[in-house]
């Protein structure tokens, strides 16, 4: 588990935070995830991370065994002190179906002595927030894990959120934002491409935690003139709202609402 701080020079201590937020990650490399946190948190806020250590969640089996660690996951961010706790990776949560992510989520709250959701769960208020029903999903997922963005699709469904299209970033699949090379330039170029072929939804999902979205997503709902959300930005939202923490402007419709 790590502690992701950032002392300030006037030597603010760790018990002086105002908010606590504890994330569990399907796997270790989360740092765009967390570089995107602190882009947008205010100053006296703290992430705490910790993993379920996920290599492929693709697989099955391999996702059984790292949910089976849930509730120690949990136990560790209890300990911590955090003020909300947050389940991300959708792979992982939404692997078996509406019933298993509706499962994993009661696990997580029964298991926590704070306010806890998953991002899938989170995705879903933030739509309803924005009073989006039909989402153009814009995916970094492998081809020979379409069945993600099926899993995906049929949990929003059951949220009343209609999914018409989905999209590949720039038609290219990935799975870490190093390993394709993308820089933020790139994919709000990409993403605005993948816009242009869809004027019937109400909103925009990024999808990948791994690509550094945030400083886009205001300039990019400005050129298409709807709400973007992406992985990070629906993260960073379900974990602030609930404690009432306001965010600076510039990062979108969704992270302003707070």
């Amino acid at each position: 588990m790590r502690v992701i701080d950032r002392l300030e020079p006037e030597g603010m201590m760790l018990d002086h935070w105002r908010a606590r937020i504890g994330w569990i990650h399907p796997r270790v490399n989360s740092d765009i995830e967390v570089y995107d946190f602190y882009q947008a948190a205010p100053k006296d806020v703290v992430l705490v991370v910790t993993h379920l250590e996920v290599v492929d969640s693709a697989r099955r089996e391999e996702v059984e065994t790292s949910l089976a660690l849930l509730e120690r996951a949990v136990e560790r961010l209890n300990l911590a002190g955090v003020d909300f706790i947050m389940k991300n990776g959708a792979p992982v949560h939404l692997h078996f179906g509406v019933d298993g992510h509706r499962k994993i989520l009661e696990r997580l709250r029964s298991a926590s002595k704070v306010p806890a959701t998953t991002s899938s769960q989170a995705l879903a208020e933030a739509f309803h927030w924005l009073k989006a029903k039909r989402i153009l999903l814009i995916s970094s997922w492998r081809k020979e894990s379409v069945h993600l963005a099926d899993n995906l699709r049929n949990f929003l469904s059951a949220e009343g959120i209609e999914v018409p299209a989905v999209e590949g970033i720039g038609g290219r699949q990935l799975q870490s934002y190093e390993k394709l090379g993308l820089t933020p330039a790139e994919i709000y170029q990409n993403a605005l491409a993948v816009c242009a072929k869809h004027h019937d939804t109400d909103a925009v999902y990024i999808q990948s935690g791994t690509m550094a979205t945030l400083g886009i997503i205001d300039e990019l709902e400005q050129k298409i003139g709807k709400p973007i959300v992406s992985s990070n930005s629906v993260n960073i939202w379900g974990s602030l709202k609930p404690l009432h923490v306001k965010v600076g402007p510039g990062f979108g419709q969704l992270l302003s609402s707070i």
